[in-house]
């Protein structure tokens, strides 16, 4: 477990239990990958690591390409104050591997009874050997082109392994109950044995019936489509079920038949395409069941005999609903009932007897209720609701309960008969998106999807300066804002587990604003004029907030916006108002909720250019950027349209919004009077062109995503 170490190399000190590389008290949070390839070199360190040792110990053998191992070892020869030039600390040895190199590296030995107090707290128990959950483990499928075998590794690395994923996310928070009647959570913590690490990201992971084959979705971390994969258990190979997927096109969300000979996922290019797909997985010849409709994609599959259930919609601004279609007379009907709130029936999972249906519904914003359908008689039942959106659910083994991700990131069981709840998880990471198979067999995902963190850019008409790291951290930070000032930059983390706001002064002092005890949705933050006050939405409802106290006041009687912003100043907020089915861009009182003028029925963002007081808006269903000037709406252009409030800044007469064109970024400039229009390149890679926000002097704050590594693992009772 780390063997017990922290390492001092030169000047640095490597805290591998957290991730983070501190040298002269400033820390340098290292993703989980990163530090598990240093771990592997220091406790090497005076003799060669070849690429494969790399591989084993650190992915156990996954599927690893060159471009992945290059960027780590950049990464942490940055860290370490090395480059590729000098290698002073990690050598390359051309064809042989890696050399750590330090005369100065001095292990400090952790006391025995910390680390075994911190395992005991934990109650995780980690078998070394996913091979011993199979009862038969002589049954695998023929190696071809496209496979590769993950070699069994000894109980040494994967208890480091493991250890490294509770240690390197965030600790552990206390514990929010995230069912509103529910006051009383009870442990009963289960043994994760891990089933996947490759590098990249590994998602909608289900065990075949029979429990001896592993399906999910893979792609690369910085690739950009998704491919299904499917692994024996026993012996670790893996294939991709497509050897020669289809150009452009998008697997996702795999569902196994009932006898474990075929395959259902979702094919689609997430612009004009979307099918649902059946694959034999001997013959592995395919047949599409049914197009869906391209822009909203089903998130959930499950088969239920000769009927392969869905979710599906009939348009982009209809409700999701639940079918199921027969896959030999390809008979489709709607299962959902009538919904005429929320976003309607988004995800499901079928019970282990195939009886029942637990089904996910979006009630509100972010709000989602549990149902349960019974197929036998049709009737829906409620189950129970929480106050952010789920990803999926599973059953357990009995079919008596329902496996959730709970608020605090952990998975949570509610049980059917007695209405109680149960923690069966307690990591330091988060873990989500549980899946059961008939037989109850969970199995969940590891980390997250995507890594977030802003970047400040410096008069960017400047050639010589260039964007820079402004905000990051071991988990997500996003939603900035910097204020008209530049003096304060206003975030969303989850650092320390639930989202909070938090704010960054110049000085470069964070500090956390609010102490959210459930899950809120926090989005659209910005500043008012004057810099003092932030506004915004949590959970759909507008709120302003005084930067020095940190109070937050919301807008009366408003409980649905978005695209929310100051109007002139900071007593009056812009905002997209949703109410009784009607959706109109209103001038609000912040201390009344008043309207003080209404903009227009149709428009969908809009913003005040302070300098002289003109309106900008978009349409709900229009191309381009409108003006009113004293009563007087005309049309500014065609090249721009924008959505959300975020992702757009107007000022003295000229628009500002990013732009990407043949995999390059840009600052567009343009005048609105002129009609021409500059644009600025942004060097930085995995730029967001969703959101930006500027000061006056025109300095930009910027959001970068990157993929991040999620791994499966499958839950296991310790009786």
């Amino acid at each position: 477990m780390f063997n017990n170490k922290k390492y001092q190399l030169g000047d640095y000190l490597i805290v591998p239990e957290r991730c983070v590389i501190d040298r002269d008290g400033i820390e340098n949070k290292l993703e989980l990958r990163v530090m598990q390839v240093l771990v592997c070199l220091l406790e090497r360190a005076g003799r060669p690591v070849s690429r494969d040792e790399l591989i084993q110990e650190v992915w156990r053998g996954g599927i690893v390409s060159d471009n992945a191992i290059n960027r780590i070892i950049g990464i942490l020869r940055t860290s370490l104050g090395d480059d590729a030039k000098t290698q002073a600390v990690i050598k390359t040895l051309p064809k042989v591997g890696y050399l750590l190199v330090s005369d100065m590296l001095q292990p400090f030995i952790m006391q025995q009874a910390v680390m075994s107090e911190l395992v005991s707290n934990e109650t995780l128990m980690l078998e070394n050997d996913a091979s011993k959950l199979m009862p038969d483990a002589n049954t695998v499928l023929p190696e071809s082109e496209n496979s590769v075998r993950q070699k069994s590794n000894n109980f040494f690395v994967g208890t480091v392994l493991l250890l490294l994923l509770l240690t390197c996310g965030y600790w552990l928070i206390p514990f929010v109950s995230s069912l509103q009647n529910s006051n009383h959570v009870t442990d009963n913590i289960l043994t994760l044995v891990p089933l996947t690490s490759l590098d990249g990201q590994e998602v909608d992971p289900v065990l075949s019936p029979d429990g001896k084959k592993l399906v999910f979705s893979y792609r690369e971390r910085d690739g950009a489509l998704w491919h299904i994969m499917t692994q024996d258990v026993a012996s670790g190979t893996i294939n991709f079920v497509e050897s020669s997927p289809e150009p452009g096109m998008n697997q996702r969300y795999p569902a196994w038949s009932n006898d474990g000979g075929h395959l259902a996922f979702l094919n689609y290019d997430g612009q004009n395409r979307c099918e649902l797909v059946l694959l034999d997985m001997l013959t592995r010849t395919r047949k599409v069941l049914t197009n869906c409709h391209p822009a909203l994609q089903s998130s959930a599959i499950a088969f239920n005999g000769k009927d392969l259930i869905f979710i599906d919609t009939e348009g982009l601004d209809e409700y999701k609903k639940v079918f199921r279609i027969n896959i030999e007379n390809l008979r489709r009907e709607q299962l959902s009932q009538p919904i005429n709130i929320g976003r309607g029936d988004y995800g499901l999972t079928l019970s282990p007897d195939g009886d029942k249906l637990a089904v996910l519904r979006n009630v509100g914003w972010f709000d989602t209720l549990v149902m349960q359908f019974e197929f036998s008689s049709g009737e829906w039942q409620q189950l129970f609701k929480v106050g952010y959106p789920l990803k999926s659910v599973a059953w357990d083994e009995q079919g008596q309960g329902i496996i959730y991700r709970a608020e605090e990131g952990q998975l949570h069981r509610f049980d059917l008969r007695e209405h109680t709840v149960s923690r069966l998880t307690k990591l330091a990471q988060e873990i989500n998106s549980p899946r059961s198979n008939g037989a109850g067999q969970v199995t969940a995902v590891i980390g997250e999807l995507v890594e977030e963190e802003m970047w400040f850019w410096h008069s960017p008409k400047s050639t010589s300066n260039k964007p820079e790291p402004w905000i990051s951290s071991n988990r997500r930070d996003f939603r900035g804002s910097i204020s008209p000032n530049g003096q304060l930059t206003i975030f969303v983390s989850n650092r320390t587990g639930l989202p909070q706001i938090w704010l960054k002064y110049n000085s470069g002092e964070e500090r956390q604003i609010t102490s959210f005890s459930n899950f809120s949705h926090v989005d659209e933050l910005s500043f008012s004029p004057d810099s003092t006050y932030v506004s915004g939405i949590i959970n759909g409802k507008p709120f302003v907030m005084n930067v020095d106290d940190g109070v937050i006041n919301y807008v009366p009687g408003i409980n649905s916006a978005r695209n929310v912003s100051f109007g002139m100043n900071k007593s009056e907020l812009v905002a997209l108002v949703f109410d009784g089915g009607k959706r109109q861009m209103l001038l609000l009182d912040v201390y009344t909720g008043q309207v003080k003028r209404l903009f227009a029925t149709d428009a969908f963002s809009g913003k005040y250019d302070r300098a002289n007081g003109v309106f900008y808006f978009s349409k709900m269903h229009s191309k381009g950027i409108w003006m009113t000037d004293n009563g007087v709406t005309t049309k500014v252009t065609e090249v721009f349209t924008p959505f959300f409030s975020y992702g757009w800044h107007v000022a003295n007469g000229t628009l500002w919004y990013l732009n990407s064109d043949g995999g390059n970024s840009f600052l567009m400039e343009l005048s609105v009077k002129t009609g021409i229009s500059q644009r600025y390149k942004i060097d930085v890679n995995h730029l967001s062109t969703s959101i930006m926000s500027m000061t006056d002097e025109a300095d930009v704050l910027l959001s970068v995503l990157d993929n991040a590594n999620a791994d499966v693992v499958i839950l296991q009772s310790n009786q």
